[in-house]
């Protein structure tokens, strides 16, 4: 892997791990699903601001040939078959409405440090995904992999210290639960962005993805209580939402994927390390989360399994 490109993806977890902490700066002034659509509507912004300035920027560097000037399909793609229509729609769905809308409902039952840890979940979950979905094998590595990460799970959320009768009633149990079938949504993305492979753009598709997934997102928040009021932002609000929006989901998506462009997915998978580390000590230090002993036991089986899980992937691929 380039070093550069390896620097730009730590920098990328980096700036994810922090997600956590903007997402509950928000949650202390609006409700779960007004901060999922505040987070994609100033995501989905960003990158129509992007599209359009490059747009014009390039038709004008270019002269005036209007054939020269940079299609919309440069940075939307446009399905041409109903397949596609259905798995961009998925990918939008999955990623920018059914997984923001879960996370930050678990989020606000939970702390940021649980949500940073359980983050390292999510190659496993798309592995899982990809053997359902995409076919491929999940050996006995995996099968392990799986075992070691639900223990890890049970000792982070407290699982472990709880009936199964008195799940419901812990909010933070509760809280990471919802946590975890959000990496559903996450892990999605990647499956449906692999089905498109070939066929569209890596920018097309996340644009086409991130537009339909924010239409959708729009239905289910008018439908719950209308959309948010922007007034109640303030300057550190705003802040907050510019760090979770267009750094930390916009700039970031896009270049995780064309860094997968120049490396392999293993490779760039060891980077996933940083976010839960960084997540975990940002919690701690700025929100004053407890790590307790158990939650220092369920986030080192979690980074056992899932590094078992890399590290095999990585020497499959060599």
């Amino acid at each position: 892997m380039p070093r550069a490109t390896w620097v730009g993806l730590v920098l990328c977890n980096i700036m994810w791990a922090a997600n956590p902490i903007m997402g509950k700066s928000l949650l202390s002034r609006f409700a779960p699903h007004e901060v999922a659509w505040l987070r994609y509507f100033s995501a989905a912004s960003f990158f129509w601001c992007l599209a359009l300035l490059s747009f014009l920027f390039l038709g004008r560097k270019r002269g005036q040939n209007w054939n020269q000037i940079p299609r919309p399909s440069n940075f939307f793609s446009i399905p041409k078959t109903r397949r596609d229509f259905l798995l961009i729609l998925g990918m939008g769905v999955s990623a920018f409405c059914f997984a923001p809308l879960v996370a930050f409902f678990g989020l606000n039952k939970t702390a940021a440090v649980d949500n940073a840890i359980l983050i390292a979940l999510e190659p496993l979950v798309t592995v899982g995904l990809a053997a359902v979905f995409l076919g491929e094998r999940f050996d006995q590595r995996r099968w392990v992999s799986l075992l070691v990460s639900i223990i890890g799970f049970a000792f982070l959320s407290g699982l472990a210290f709880q009936s199964p009768s008195q799940w419901g009633s812990q909010p933070a149990i509760l809280g990471n639960l919802i946590l975890l079938v959000s990496l559903l949504g996450e892990g999605g993305y990647s499956i449906f962005a692999r089905l498109l492979q070939g066929r569209h753009s890596t920018l097309g598709a996340f644009g086409s993805g991130l537009t339909l997934g924010f239409v959708v997102l729009n239905l289910v928040v008018i439908g719950f209580s209308g959309l948010p009021d922007l007034t109640r932002l303030g300057i550190d609000g705003f802040l907050a939402l510019f760090w979770l929006g267009p750094l930390g989901s916009t700039l970031t998506y896009l270049y995780w994927a064309f860094a997968l462009e120049k490396t392999d997915v293993s490779s760039a998978a060891l980077t996933l390390y940083v976010q839960p580390v960084v997540g975990a000590l940002l919690g701690v230090f700025l929100l004053s989360d407890a790590f307790t002993p158990s939650k220092a036991l369920g986030a080192a089986l979690i980074f056992c399994a899932v590094g078992v899980l890399t590290l095999g992937e990585k020497k499959n691929s060599i």
